[in-house]
């Protein structure tokens, strides 16, 4: 692959890109949370799932609108506590899965290359900053963001605190909506190829990695 222009700034997904588990995890843990409910209440918060998906809206939206789907009395507080659930085993999964083996080193390395690191999760935004500062990497970024905001949103987070233009913009993802985001933001992207999304360089259109490892000298 070849060397891409000046990069001075880096924003990560973090979930598959920053740990190993990713949204294979995410899909454990939902169905960890709504096994109890059997099969026909699956359906419908798997079909909520995919109304919401690629951050049209978070955990609690589709609990909410599967609970009321299912006539349950309180059914926006049911959400939020099923909610927390959700977080909770995630974090748990996230805490078990780790880091890719370089991930930090790499991030270390980029900061010495004088580039400001952001995060940009899906995660609902206090849950993502929970967990990055459990891995222990907080300290290495600029701003830890998720949700409510849109990704394309986020990244124009990023920019107004690092006052550069799109073209010194580097978002790293591994999912479409990730691309879609840096697409629509007019950022350059990288791909982190993975199980669940199966990239690989003759399916898509975009620079691909096997890890955050990779980074560095790609960008020297």
């Amino acid at each position: 692959m070849k060397k891409m222009k000046r990069k001075s700034v880096v924003i990560f997904d973090f979930d598959g890109v920053l740990t190993v588990g990713g949204e294979g995890l995410k899909q454990e843990a939902w169905d960890m949370l709504v096994r109890p409910w059997g099969l026909a209440h699956k359906q419908i918060f798997q079909g909520q799932r995919e109304k919401y998906s690629g951050g049209k809206g978070s955990r609690y939206d589709i609990l909410r609108e599967s609970f009321r789907l299912m006539s349950c009395a309180k059914y926006e507080l049911i959400a939020a506590a099923y909610a927390d659930g959700y977080n909770t085993i995630v974090n748990k999964l996230l805490e078990q899965s780790g880091m890719p083996e370089g991930t930090e080193a790499a991030l270390v390395t980029l900061r010495t290359q004088s580039r400001e690191l952001f995060v940009n999760s899906a995660t609902p935004e206090v849950a993502v900053q929970e967990s990055v500062k459990k891995f222990d990497i907080a300290h290495h970024f600029c701003g830890i963001f998720g949700q409510p905001l849109t990704k394309e949103q986020n990244l124009a987070r990023a920019q107004h605190i690092a006052r550069v233009d799109h073209g010194a913009m580097l978002f790293v993802g591994d999912s479409e909506g990730d691309w879609k985001a840096a697409r629509e933001f007019q950022c350059d992207f990288i791909g982190v190829a993975n199980e669940w999304n199966k990239w690989t360089a003759d399916t898509v259109k975009f620079p691909l990695i096997k890890s955050v490892a990779e980074l560095p000298a790609l960008l020297a």
